[in-house]
């Protein structure tokens, strides 16, 4: 068989390792620019565990494979196990962390709730007065996604895969609602299969099929300020759900990220052709209530200079979770996108299910969750689609943190 994986992001290039593994055909990636050059690069690239039908197996799946490409295929990934403080700003969200912590204990997860000053020891910057609880989560860490891209490639690429940079996959072929191939720009790629992974660009590929895909992207934000005292590299990472904010150490830093109510949507259209390695304009005024919140967790935020302001447009579904799997009435056409800014955190998962649902394995992941035609028509529904993903980035991300 012939594989076409388009797209060579960090869910692509894990697609392109699973399948290669299979050693069931030849797999071909395609990348328009270079591996990592749409939203991978400025991915914030934390991985948490969480006992969640979306997160538990997967996540812990992506613990096993950054293992097996670091330690087995001596592949850096750039991993770094940090844990992370759970920030209980209030009653209820103590509530779904006390779940979490009875998860955590009944698996044998050495996860634990701090004092005051047992958080401020392992975070000088917090100020842990007026929380309801601090838990602490020690599976979870942060990798570099570029690291983390070249290191699928590269398992890719061992494994007889080949990957083709700065190549533009223009449309697909169909005949007789069966895929055949790919027309590129360096002319047409015969496929048995093509599996979709152009991040926000898949819906646009898909159009002309009359295909609907239930994505779109939002702008996504997050800052690194220059704080005193820098962070040691090993602090632990937070979330804090009820204001909608999350950070890490950055280079001695402090990265602290936003998952804002009515967020931004924009059209994928209006973007700038190429669109790689590219960034959208700061928002001051979108972030401010979350960044006042977050200063009143960390207080030397609120004379930090900002060295960054990362506006990177993510794509997300009205339910929050991706769209993975095969198209309905095309043989041979599989999709693997939207992944509502958690790529880094399901790209393993991602790679693992596409390569069952090719080879017919009984899939290692609840594969319902994910099916791309799910949301049927309304998919076409443009206002509908629009508003749904604006609400589900501040409410998935209260749902998946408590």
């Amino acid at each position: 068989m012939k594989f076409v994986v388009i797209g060579g992001g960090v869910i692509g290039t894990s697609i392109a390792w699973h399948l290669a593994e299979e050693g069931i055909g030849q797999v071909t990636l395609l990348e328009r620019d270079r591996l990592g050059s749409g939203t991978t690069w400025h991915s914030a690239g934390n991985i948490t565990w969480k006992p969640l039908a979306d997160h538990d197996a997967s996540v812990m799946y992506a613990f096993e494979t950054i293992t097996r490409l670091e330690r087995d295929l001596g592949l850096s990934t750039g991993w770094l196990q940090t844990g992370r403080l759970f920030l209980a700003g209030s009653g209820e969200v103590r509530h779904g962390f006390e779940g979490f912590d009875k998860a955590a204990q009944d698996r044998g997860v050495p996860a634990r709730w701090l004092s005051g000053d047992e958080a401020r020891r392992l975070n000088p910057l917090l100020d842990p007065g007026g929380l309801e609880g601090i838990w602490l989560n020690p599976l979870s860490g942060r990798v570099n996604p570029a690291d983390l891209t070249a290191a699928y490639a590269t398992a890719a690429r061992r494994k007889g895969a080949v990957i083709r940079e700065n190549v533009t996959a223009e449309s697909l072929a169909i005949v007789g609602g069966r895929i055949t191939g790919v027309a590129t720009s360096l002319g047409f790629i015969p496929a048995d299969c093509v599996v979709l992974a152009a991040g926000l660009w898949s819906r646009s590929m898909l159009q002309p099929l009359g295909i609907a895909l239930a994505q779109w992207p939002c702008e996504h934000f997050y800052v690194i300020a220059e704080v005193a005292p820098r962070l040691p590299r090993d602090t632990p990472s937070f979330v804090a759900p009820h204001e909608l904010v999350y950070g890490r150490e950055e280079v001695g830093r402090f990265l602290v990220g936003f998952f804002d109510e009515n967020a931004k949507t924009l059209d994928p259209a209006s973007l700038p052709n190429p669109f790689s390695f590219t960034l959208l304009p700061p928002d001051w005024e979108k972030i401010a209530p979350y960044f006042a919140a977050a200063t009143r967790l960390f207080p030397p935020l609120e004379t930090a200079p900002i060295r960054n302001f990362i506006n990177g447009p993510e794509s997300f579904t009205p339910d929050g979770f991706p769209l993975i799997g095969r198209v309905a009435d095309i043989d041979g056409l599989i999709v693997a996108t939207a992944m509502n800014s958690s790529g880094v955190t399901l790209s393993a998962m991602t790679g693992r299910l596409v390569a069952d649902l090719v080879t017919g394995a009984p899939p290692r992941f609840e594969a319902g969750l994910y099916d791309p035609s799910r949301f049927a028509d309304r998919a076409r529904d443009l206002a509908w689609l629009a508003t749904g993903v604006s609400s589900i980035v501040s409410a998935g991300y209260l749902r998946h943190n408590q």
